[in-house]
């Protein structure tokens, strides 16, 4: 009940801000069309991968104040396939992820700017896994697929014990490598007015 609880909690949250601002600025995510996956190198073995099925988020970009720009997304930890199917408990367990107090990841960019006819941008976002915020450098590619639709490509790489993903002997990073590479593959289009 209560990672339920919290799970609405950030729901409720999204909605709040989106309500808030100025809905010709805003774009929500397509979840169906949208693939957020990672990869987590292991030392003679095949790769972690694993893809996240549950996921929502949204964009803002106020053209008049091009500072006003905000991107807020949410996963939901437990909706990860992973290739090691038979480690998904371990991985959701308090060793690593501790899903059932913290269920989901958050990214939020804050504030950032950007122009009128965006390809690339560079931030600087957090990302808060469990009850660790930190700070990770973002290069995205903007493709602008029509007036109403954009895809946004991003690779994310970031330390595992920056997290304190893997706890006693899964800390070491001997076997299982500390970078991990987070790919978004998303797709928004533009909340009608």
């Amino acid at each position: 009940m209560r990672k339920f609880a919290k799970h609405i909690f950030c729901i409720f949250c999204i909605l709040i801000n989106i309500n808030s601002i100025n809905a010709k600025n805003v774009w929500i995510l397509d979840q169906d069309l949208s693939e957020i996956k990672f990869e987590l190198p292991i030392l003679l073995a095949e790769d972690v991968k694993g893809e996240f099925n549950k996921f929502e988020g949204y964009v803002v970009i106020d053209l008049n104040n091009k500072e006003n720009n905000r991107a807020l997304f949410s996963v939901n930890i437990n909706s990860v396939d992973l290739n090691y199917k038979k480690y998904k408990k371990l991985l959701m367990s308090d060793i690593f992820f501790d899903e059932i107090n913290f269920p989901l990841a958050i990214i939020d960019t804050k504030k950032f700017e950007v122009s009128e006819n965006l390809e690339s941008l560079s931030i600087i976002s957090e990302l808060q896994i469990k009850n660790i915020i930190g700070l990770i450098p973002l290069e995205i590619q903007v493709n602008q697929l029509a007036n109403d639709w954009r895809q946004i490509k991003v690779n994310i790489y970031f330390s595992r014990n920056d997290y304190s993903l893997g706890k006693g002997p899964w800390a070491s990073t001997l076997i299982i490598k500390d970078e991990i590479l987070l790919k978004a593959n998303l797709f928004l289009y533009k909340e009608k007015e």
